[in-house]
């Protein structure tokens, strides 16, 4: 269920990188992974690339987004399916999300073949990825808390003792306050806060 799969934690790339693995009959790949969430931040990262390396023959690329789920890949002009499946292949295999890979080639004057050109656009981005460090997301929802100005201190406490943080305050006849909770634990910090706070607290979800 789509619904299970966004709840479940899942890695992604701690940061940007680049390697480029040595030439192939005289072809350059230069390889560039980038952690992004959104289509918009894919579609500027191809674009930067385009831009910083012009000259280039081929940007083939693939990318992983979790939520939304988007899977996308491209060969940019080289035979279908070389480029763009073997890059996003491995992104699968490995269970990596919210990373785009970015394979470019300068053609070195010999055409590789399929086969050649599916090795060296996925050996690219393998080994580009096997330099990556990762980090573990655990997928959260916000939730906006109402309460009175007297339970102020009961929500503190009891947000502090779930290991969450208030993230943002307002403040009008009541106290709102927002905090981001896991998945998994969104029932027992309900439940939590409603007892610390002797049922005085109201619940909104600011992404509902």
């Amino acid at each position: 269920m789509v619904q299970d799969r966004i709840q479940k934690p899942y890695k992604t790339i701690e940061v940007a990188l680049r390697h480029e693995i040595d030439p192939i009959k005289n072809s350059r790949f230069i390889t560039e992974a980038r952690p992004l969430t959104t289509e918009a931040e894919a579609n500027d990262f191809l674009a930067e690339m385009r831009k910083e390396m012009p000259d280039a023959c081929h940007h083939c690329w693939a990318y992983q987004l979790r939520d939304p789920q988007r899977i996308k890949s491209s060969d940019d002009g080289e035979p279908g399916g070389s480029a763009g499946r073997p890059i996003l292949a491995v992104l699968q295999g490995r269970e990596l999300f919210d990373v785009m890979v970015v394979v470019t080639r300068y053609f070195g004057g010999t055409k590789l073949g399929v086969g050649g050109l599916m090795r060296a656009y996925g050996g690219g981005a393998a080994k580009t990825l096997d330099r990556a460090k990762l980090r573990e997301v655990t997928p959260t929802r916000s939730l906006w808390l109402q309460y009175s100005y007297d339970a102020t201190n009961q929500i503190q406490c009891a947000v502090k003792k779930l290991g969450l943080e208030l993230l943002d305050s307002q403040y009008t006849d009541q106290v709102q306050s927002m905090i981001k909770v896991p998945f998994k634990d969104w029932e027992q910090v309900r439940q939590e806060l409603i007892n610390q706070s002797s049922g005085h607290v109201r619940f909104k979800e600011a992404d509902a």
